[in-house]
C-alpha cells in the first residue's frame, strides 16, 4: 500500500509543497495536470491519485482561464460527482449556472487565497477566498471518495457553497 505521501510525489513528479499549520502537516500536492498541462487541457480528469486541494486548484484554475468555448467550465464540471451533476447538470445548464450566479468570479478572480483543507474519511471540505474586480467572495468545496462507478476512489466535488466574507482569511 502506498503512503500519502509516495502518492503525492508520483502524482507530482516529486514535487510536492508541505505547509505545516500548527502541528498538523499538510500535504498538497501541485499535481501535474495543473503545472504540466493547460488548464484548459481535455486530458485533466478524475483521477484516484488527486488529492481534495488537488482537485480543488484544477477546478479553479480551469474557470480562471475559461475559453469563449467554455472548456474551462468543462473541465470544472468533469470534476463534479456525479450527485452534483444530477443537481446542477447538463453541462448547459451548469455554464449558465456558473456565469449568471455567485459563482462569476471563479471566472475572473485575480487572486486566491487556499484554506487548509480538512479530511475526514471519505470526505472532505476546503475554504477558498477568491478576491476580483467585483469584490472578495469565500467559497467552501464539498468533496467526497467516490464509491462506484468510473472514478472510484476519485475526489469530486459534491457542492460549492457561497460564504459571507468576513475578512479572516482562509
Amino acid at each position: 500500500m502506498r503512503s500519502m505521501g509516495d502518492r503525492a510525489r508520483r502524482a507530482a513528479g516529486g514535487d510536492f509543497v508541505i505547509k505545516l499549520f500548527g502541528a498538523v502537516a499538510v500535504i498538497c500536492s501541485l499535481s501535474a495536470p495543473v503545472g504540466a498541462e493547460s488548464p484548459l487541457s481535455p486530458s485533466l480528469a478524475p483521477s484516484d491519485e488527486l488529492s481534495p486541494a488537488g482537485v480543488v486548484r484544477i477546478q479553479l484554475e480551469a474557470l480562471r482561464h475559461n475559453d469563449d468555448d467554455d472548456r474551462g467550465i468543462e473541465v470544472a464540471f468533469r470534476f463534479a460527482s456525479p450527485a452534483n451533476k444530477r443537481n446542477t447538470g447538463p453541462l448547459p445548464r451548469f455554464v449558465r449556472m456558473i456565469k449568471e450566479g455567485p459563482y462569476r468570479l471563479m471566472l475572473e478572480y485575480r487572486t486566491v487565497d487556499y484554506g487548509v483543507p480538512e479530511v475526514t474519511g471519505r470526505r472532505a471540505r476546503q475554504r477558498v477566498i477568491l478576491v476580483g474586480d467585483v469584490g472578495v467572495i469565500a467559497y467552501t468545496f464539498y468533496l467526497s471518495r467516490q464509491t462506484e462507478g468510473p472514478c472510484v476512489d476519485c475526489w469530486m466535488t459534491d457542492a460549492v457553497t457561497v460564504e459571507p466574507f468576513t475578512g479572516q482569511s482562509a
